[in-house]
């Protein structure tokens, strides 16, 4: 039982800290030379005001976390693979957090709270990107390109493979985190719109 809320603790952490590494390309930045990946990434994220992303955490364990994200301006649905049968889906609408308790949507009040104080004081991320040619990603050994920013103190890293952005590096609870991008589309199908409203 202590175990599953300490689970659930850090996953809750690793989910703040993955929808703000997010949001952070959302974030409306002064204009910046366009030779930045990031910046292309943050002005088609800006247009359609949408992202899809399907992720996973390189942990170098048997089974590894899978998080699905869908945003659409600063409402959010989340869902995380966390063991081969375990899962949890979240949803922040209108500054509410909510937790899918037994095909239940359920409100959270800390969740929503959260993401909420996260979410204010998001920078703009054009002024402020570092780009390191040679950034290695410790979860895989990689060598990579990588832009980086630093948003509550915290860096987030950026790598990509070619214009591709391939993970992104942050930080829970003290823990470096590592995820692989396995999609990132600005656009998602009518069964996430349901999830962001609360109807499946």
């Amino acid at each position: 039982e202590v175990l599953q809320m300490k689970m659930l603790k850090k996953i809750a952490a690793a989910i703040m800290a993955v929808a703000m590494a997010t949001l952070m390309l959302t974030a409306c930045g002064e204009d910046s030379a366009p030779s930045y990946r990031l910046q292309k990434i943050v002005e088609a994220n800006q247009k359609s005001g949408k992202i899809y992303a399907e992720m996973t955490m390189v942990t170098g364990e048997e089974f590894s976390p899978n998080y699905v994200y869908a945003i659409n301006g600063q409402n959010m649905y989340a869902k995380i693979q966390y063991t081969a049968n375990g899962s949890m889906e979240v949803v922040v609408k209108d500054g509410k957090g909510y937790v899918k308790h037994a095909d239940e949507w359920v409100e959270s009040a800390n969740m929503g709270e959260s993401l909420k104080q996260n979410s204010t004081a998001i920078t703009p991320v054009a002024g402020n990107i570092v780009v390191a040619p040679e950034y290695k990603v410790e979860a895989t050994g990689e060598t990579m390109y990588a832009e980086t920013i630093v948003s509550n103190g915290q860096e987030i890293a950026y790598c990509f493979n070619g214009d591709k952005l391939a993970y992104i590096v942050t930080t829970a609870e003290g823990q470096k985190i590592t995820l692989k991008v396995n999609k990132w589309e600005n656009s998602y199908d009518q069964a996430i719109q349901d999830k962001l409203d609360l109807k499946a």
